[in-house]
């Protein structure tokens, strides 16, 4: 069967989809039931991520909306918090500095969990596997990353993200980027191709329809939520969440919700 250009995309999301199913306030103490559990502002669950990394989270009718963002409401349920979000560059939060200085209680923005990142946070269990995509106009020369590879393509990565390690790895001429604006970039022509996790580059299909993904590129990439480095009783809260989300459909249903092909 031939897939139509968007389906294509879409069927490569739904490799990516894969769920695992088996100014800051003075610290104050939230009665949780066990005394332990703290954050930043008395009664609020301070969430940090990027703006715009759809589907995870992006701004939608002013409010912030995502994969990332209902797991965090969940998270806040669990331990009768209200979500109060905070957006912030991707560098900011993966160097451990949101959290350190207090910005945050947790992140959550679609993050890989390396062991550089566990030098600087604690992470949660997992709550999404990942793979990349290498993607182009439709019409383009490149067909592979060997393609890319051979013509020393310009190729857009976002900064300090698994495709950027993976752009590295594989030796490709990369142009790093602070956000996704690459996107942009590849539709203009200032890059020649993209190199991204799956699931939002089947996001950007729907602004740019002539992307076409021209191979998969495996990664051993699983996304976990950020706690401050030592707060077990956070951690503790985040994967009792975790659990619970996934043993009683929770999660599917909020993956389905902004990846609908992860199950068909």
């Amino acid at each position: 069967m031939i897939l139509d250009r968007k389906t294509r995309l879409l069927t490569g999301a739904t490799a990516a989809g894969v769920l695992l199913l088996t100014g800051c306030t003075s610290t104050a103490e939230n009665d949780n039931g066990d005394g332990g559990l703290q954050t930043i502002t008395e009664g609020q669950l301070t969430v940090c991520s990027e703006s715009n990394y759809p589907p995870f989270e992006f701004e939608q009718d002013g409010e912030m909306v995502g994969l990332d963002m209902d797991l965090a409401a969940e998270i806040a349920k669990d331990n009768d918090l209200e979500v109060h979000h905070v957006a912030l560059t991707f560098e900011t939060m993966v160097s451990g500095a949101a959290l350190d200085t207090r910005q945050c209680d947790i992140v959550t923005s679609a993050l890989t969990m390396t062991d550089e990142r566990r030098s600087v946070m604690d992470f949660s269990e997992p709550y999404f596997d990942n793979q990349l995509g290498l993607v182009v106009k439709d019409g383009s020369d490149i067909g592979s990353v060997q393609d890319a590879l051979d013509s020393d393509a310009r190729v857009g990565v976002m900064q300090q993200t698994t495709g950027d390690a993976k752009a590295k790895e594989l030796g490709l001429n990369s142009v790093q980027f602070e956000d996704v604006l690459m996107f942009q970039d590849l539709e203009s022509g200032g890059v020649d191709a993209v190199l991204d996790d799956l699931v939002p580059i089947a996001q950007h299909s729907e602004d740019y329809p002539d992307f076409v993904v021209v191979e998969e590129v495996q990664a051993d990439d699983q996304f976990g939520v950020g706690v401050r480095k030592g707060d077990t009783a956070m951690l503790d809260a985040v994967n009792a969440t975790i659990e619970r989300v996934k043993e009683d459909g929770t999660l599917e249903e909020i993956t389905e919700t902004w990846v609908p092909v992860a199950h068909q």
